[in-house]
């Protein structure tokens, strides 16, 4: 697939959104005749507390697609990969907090996309050391949601870009992946391979980076 959206179109991973269990209440269990969740996979919009939730949720349900989480402040991004199967982190960079004349804060360090990069086991529940397969087997790709950049204007926009190029180079010297992604809820939104490419290039992304970035 070469994108991820909010809705289903042609060459897209379709994540649905979600925010709680309750949105997971139309989903019947893997294997059921109504079972189709009708995507390919979710994205989780809340707090570290609900997010486990609603994956265990999904684990008790049977399913075995995608699942992505908007990121948080670095701690929150650490936890969320250290401990939940996910595939997708996304928006790393959207809700840092401060920045000092040496380094902006960009939602990752090295520390945490090394960990993205080799994420190959789970820890069955906190503070065990127990193993459970990733759903994917190769890492956890930070992704950044290209839509999302667009709306934005100004010092807003150039500052999220900064963070942007910075963390392409922390992913870059680890090995982690890093994907460019529309994530809207309309074909009027969806920035086209080449759009996202040219992106690519813009924040720094070396060639075999900007071929993979829009590979999911």
């Amino acid at each position: 697939m070469k994108d991820l959206n909010l809705f289903r179109c042609k060459d897209s991973v379709y994540l649905r959104e979600v925010s709680s269990k309750d949105d997971l209440n139309d989903m019947a269990p893997i294997g059921h005749d109504s079972a189709d969740p009708g995507c390919d996979g979710f994205l989780i919009r809340s707090n570290e507390k609900m997010a486990r939730s609603i994956i265990a949720s999904l684990r008790d349900k049977g399913f075995k697609g995608k699942v992505g989480i908007f990121g948080g402040d670095d701690a929150f991004n650490r936890r969320v990969i250290e401990s939940l199967k996910i595939d997708y982190l996304v928006s790393v960079e959207a809700l840092t907090k401060f920045d000092n004349l040496k380094q902006r804060d960009s939602g990752l360090n090295h520390v945490v996309a090394k960990m993205a990069a080799t994420r190959n086991s789970v820890p069955s529940k906190l503070g065990t050391s127990g193993k459970v397969p990733s759903s994917s087997g190769k890492g956890v790709s930070i992704v950044v949601d290209f839509g999302d950049i667009a709306s934005l204007c100004g010092k807003e926009k150039a500052m999220r870009i900064a963070k942007i190029i910075q963390n392409v180079k922390v992913c870059r010297k680890v090995g982690c992946s890093i994907k460019i992604a529309s994530l809207v809820l309309d074909k009027d939104g969806v920035v086209d391979e080449k759009g996202r490419k040219a992106f690519g290039e813009t924040v720094g992304m070396s060639s075999s980076e900007i071929r993979d970035c829009v590979v999911f």
